[in-house]
């Protein structure tokens, strides 16, 4: 009789487990990727993506206690559309995710562990474009208060704005910046077009060749006045 009951015991303790188990997976979905930049995925985004773009503009107030906004344009063509796909984006508390499109239509697409996972049902094998409007993080721009610049040596672009942090995923950039009038601006292109009004100047930026993130740059402020 005791070792008919000490088997019952033993079996609801492993149902109630294997329930516990069952919820916490639940709760912690397996596609999750781990915080930072993986070398497993790292190399599985290597093998999905190609032809990627990105198109860049920014906002930068006078004040450097205000945030800086961002408008950001990723296009590429992916060979897997079946999985998520991760974007890298870790502001560090400085910046904010306020939304995501993919193809034309808004998506949810949650920021998890510093990356914005994109879903496998708004994706597609072949052209995808994904928008995304954020506050960037302040990290790697180095604000001071009449001027910043990047530095994304050697993975930390993805501090400031999404994108794929990782050197084998080179890509063509074309940038925007809206700075304040009086300072001037640097970046990897030729200056194509200069817009002002309002106390403020829009600066165009010609496309760059294929560089990866951690190549991209851009300067501004009074300093080179």
């Amino acid at each position: 009789m005791m070792e008919r009951m000490r088997v019952v015991v033993i079996l609801g303790t492993a149902v109630i487990l294997l329930a516990l188990s069952a919820r916490l997976g639940a709760q912690r979905p397996s596609d999750d990727p781990e915080p930072g930049i993986a070398e497993s995925l790292a190399k599985e985004r290597a093998a999905r993506v190609s032809d990627l773009r990105y198109s860049l503009r920014f906002r930068i107030p006078a004040n450097r206690t205000e945030r800086i906004t961002g408008h950001a344009t990723i296009a590429f063509i992916l060979a897997d559309a079946g999985k998520p796909l991760a974007l890298d984006f870790e502001p560090n508390g400085l910046g904010a995710l306020h939304l995501v499109n993919i193809g034309g239509a808004t998506a949810d697409a949650p920021l998890r562990n510093g990356h914005i996972v994109l879903p496998p049902s708004a994706l597609r094998v072949g052209a995808n474009s994904v928008t995304i409007e954020f506050d960037a993080g302040d990290a790697s721009l180095n604000r001071n208060d009449d001027f910043l610049y990047t530095l994304f040596v050697p993975a930390r672009a993805h501090e400031a704005f999404p994108c794929f942090d990782q050197p084998d995923l080179k890509a063509r950039w074309t940038l925007a910046l809206d700075v304040p009038d009086g300072w001037e601006t640097l970046a990897n292109g030729a200056e194509t077009a200069r817009t002002p009004g309002e106390g403020r100047t829009r600066l165009t930026f010609a496309q760059t060749q294929p560089i990866p993130t951690y190549l991209f740059a851009f300067a501004a402020g009074t300093l080179f006045i």
